[in-house]
């Protein structure tokens, strides 16, 4: 018999007769709403609720029944939970057994909990030709997402898995957004292993053929809940079969279109097979962020070697990264003790102010001449409040990229304003000036990290020769002066150039804001693990403002640090005072973000 144009009293009527037991109800009565299963005795019910609605995305709460209520209140009428199901689990102190009714178990003191599924957009998805009707059930996955705990419930997220052609990603975020109910927008898209899943064919449920192009897209899923209740001890519990879901009358809302910039997604793909979402409304003000970082008010012929959104993927990738390591480091001022430029080290710190606000580990390299010095300027920062906390200061000369078990120590290696390698194997200042044995060698590091699948790199530079501009090489030989010399081969993830590399730092820091500002994204980063977070509270504090910029330059310059075109200078950088063009720009990128 054919299942599918059947309406739901009409297939729990024939699974109630014993038909068609254990099958997958993936595509049944399409247009109407699915749900998971969790049953528990009552003493246990406010703990799992709790549980639920701190995993929202997994454990959408569609129906909570009374105590011992058998029938599914709102979501099916003369609906008998204990026969409706083509397979139920039966969990005993974690042992699970497959059965295909529980008419023999007291309900008395049983509690159901009717949870959101993504069978239920199924038939979204085919009018929108974004799921294939062959498919028969969707792969599903144990992760590393710890779920949020509650009392005795704690395990890891449970995810399905369907395969999407990589140019309709945007399209699935867009429509999958609008169903929290029947757990929303994926929560990662991509590469398996960031999520903990290192081999596709290892699955609960049926394996998943890839087409030309596809990628894989992971949504929380509602067996977490047999997963936690197999994993809490709980004497006596009840939950589907995975794929066997109870049919609700309830019709699976049909979202609308929307012209929307802040509802409008976008995913873009940051790293090769590392992606990410947001808004349209957030890309938007990321790109007017990086025109800004782009201004070349030095007249350095910068708009040259601007590769189109790099500043995007760059924010993305330090959104998404658990730990940073951020490198510096142009010692231009061979005739003064301390020889660094002023554009540099007041950036990092600026950028890893907001790091940390979001909870990151920093690390920043230092070369030996210059080690003492960051280390102080760091220690003062904090004293005066522009950093929350320390951030440890590593020997440019000890860095190791990995672990003693080849892991990497760090998500995201960022450079800004370090001189790179030249084509001749030498570090050069923007006059030509071989500075190759006043620097620790760390290109050949950065280079590795680039090729390094599960790291990302990413470069800020103002004038050709820094690291990261081997990406635009050809461009830094022909439009920038002495190219030819001092062009820097090495290349990186994404390159960001900027009218000054300081300007980079400051706008990444606030396209941090921005993005975790947008929730879509935030709900992405989390993986719908917990609650939103209050991104003002977190960040206010530590956000780029004239003031904060202002006291960190003070503090470089305190410390011996001048400006790289005009020394005798105070409170300039690369020829330009802070209280004119910096602060100017400065301003315009805090208009667009208040915006």
């Amino acid at each position: 018999m054919m299942l599918q144009g059947l309406k739901p009293p009409a297939l729990r009527q024939l699974l109630r007769k014993g038909q068609h037991k254990d099958e997958p109800t993936t595509f049944w009565a399409e247009g109407y709403k699915q749900a998971n299963l969790a049953i528990l005795p009552s003493r246990l019910a406010k703990q799992f609720e709790s549980f639920a609605l701190g995993n929202s995305g997994a454990l959408p709460l569609l129906y909570v029944s009374k105590v011992g209520e058998t029938s599914a209140g709102k979501l099916g009428k003369d609906a008998d939970v204990r026969t409706d199901v083509p397979a139920y689990q039966v969990i005993t102190n974690g042992v699970k057994n497959k059965t295909e009714n529980l008419l023999e178990y007291d309900w008395s003191d049983m509690v159901t909990f009717y949870i959101g599924c993504s069978f239920s957009f199924n038939q979204i998805m085919l009018e929108n030709n974004l799921l294939t009707p062959s498919a028969k059930c969707v792969s599903m996955y144990k992760t590393n997402i710890e779920c949020y705990p509650s009392g005795p419930f704690k395990c890891k997220t449970i995810v399905s898995m369907r395969a999407m052609h990589k140019d309709k990603l945007a399209k699935v975020h867009q429509l999958t957004s609008k169903l929290p109910d029947v757990h929303g927008a994926p929560i990662h898209y991509g590469k398996p292993s960031t999520i903990g899943i290192h081999d596709l064919n290892d699955c609960i449920g049926d394996k998943t053929e890839f087409g030309e192009d596809d990628t894989p897209v992971f949504w929380c899923c509602g067996v977490t809940g047999l997963e936690v209740l197999s994993t809490s001890n709980v004497e006596k519990a009840f939950t589907h079969a995975p794929g066997s879901m109870f049919v609700t009358d309830v019709i699976q809302d049909i979202p609308k279109n929307t012209e929307d910039p802040e509802e409008l997604c976008e995913v873009i793909e940051y790293s090769p097979g590392m992606y990410s979402a947001l808004s349209k409304h957030a890309v938007d003000k990321l790109e007017a962020l990086d025109k800004i970082v782009q201004c070349d008010l030095g007249k350095r012929g910068i708009d040259q070697l601007i590769v189109k959104g790099d500043f995007i993927k760059a924010a993305l990738a330090l959104s998404h990264a658990n730990k940073v390591a951020i490198v510096t480091g142009a010692p231009v001022h061979q005739t003064h003790e301390q020889p660094d430029e002023t554009d540099g080290l007041p950036g990092v710190i600026s950028l890893a102010a907001a790091l940390q606000s979001l909870g990151k580990t920093v690390g920043v390299l230092a070369d030996s001449y210059s080690f003492s010095a960051t280390q102080n300027i760091i220690s003062k920062c904090v004293e005066t409040g522009l950093l929350k906390s320390t951030v440890t200061v590593i020997p440019t000369i000890d860095f190791k990229l990995l672990d003693k078990n080849s892991t990497p120590k760090f998500d995201v290696f960022l450079s800004t304003e370090r001189l790179g390698k030249a084509r001749d194997g030498k570090c050069y200042t923007m006059r030509g000036v071989d500075l190759t044995s006043h620097i620790d060698p760390i290109d050949n590091i950065f280079q590795e990290a680039t090729d390094h699948p599960d790291i990302v790199t990413v470069a800020i530079g103002d004038g050709g020769n820094e690291i990261g501009m081997g990406n635009v090489i050809e461009s830094v030989v022909k439009n920038i002066t002495l190219g030819e010399k001092i062009a820097c081969c090495i290349k990186t993830n994404a390159l960001i150039a900027a009218g000054v590399s300081n300007w980079g730092c400051s706008g990444l820091a606030l396209a941090l804001y921005q993005v975790m500002s947008c929730p879509i994204h935030e709900r992405y980063v989390r993986r719908a693990v917990g609650f939103p977070v209050n991104v003002d509270e977190i960040m206010n504090e530590s956000l780029p403002t004239v003031d904060r910029e202002r006291q960190i330059l003070a503090i470089a310059e305190s410390f011996g640090f001048r400006d790289g075109i005009s020394p005798a200078a105070l409170m300039s950088v690369d020829g330009m005072y802070f209280d004119n063009e910096h602060q100017q720009i400065l301003k315009q990128m805090l208009d667009i973000v208040a915006r």
